[in-house]
């Protein structure tokens, strides 16, 4: 196995947190590159393509501080952690980031959904498993 580019899907959750530190450790045992990706999805209506700006526009800066965080994590284990924000959807975001990235293995966390928390895994999660053609590596809760 030949793991040199590692994507990390990260929301901010306890799980992405997780999924970043299984990242940072794979990416010392290998010597890989280590990319956090949070995805800022189109809202669901706007009546302005200027509101749909602000909305990104908005949203990006909400996540800095949490991606701020996550390089810091990576420095404090001495792994240069990058941070990309990309807008879309969710899984669809991630799959084509990692694929045109050249990307060898994603990790992403997972949520249970409601009473069969412990048998499914998050709708995200599930997506990325799904679709990409690249090893993905889902840390459970």
């Amino acid at each position: 196995m030949n793991v040199k580019k590692i994507v990390v899907a990260v929301d901010g959750s306890k799980q992405s947190v997780k999924a970043l530190a299984w990242a940072l450790d794979l990416a010392a045992k290998y010597d890989a590159e280590v990319t956090t990706v949070t995805v800022v999805k189109p809202p669901e209506f706007s009546p302005t393509i200027s509101e749909v700006d602000e909305f990104y526009t908005d949203a990006e800066n909400h996540c800095r501080p949490m991606l701020e965080k996550l390089r810091q994590q990576g420095k404090e284990q001495y792994i240069d952690v990058k941070t990309e924000i990309l807008r879309g959807h969710p899984a669809e975001s991630i799959v084509k980031y990692a694929y045109d990235n050249k990307a060898d293995l994603i990790i992403t966390g997972t949520r249970g959904l409601g009473g069969f928390k412990n048998l499914v895994i998050g709708s995200v999660a599930q997506k990325v498993v799904t679709y990409s053609k690249i090893p993905v590596l889902v840390v459970k809760d």
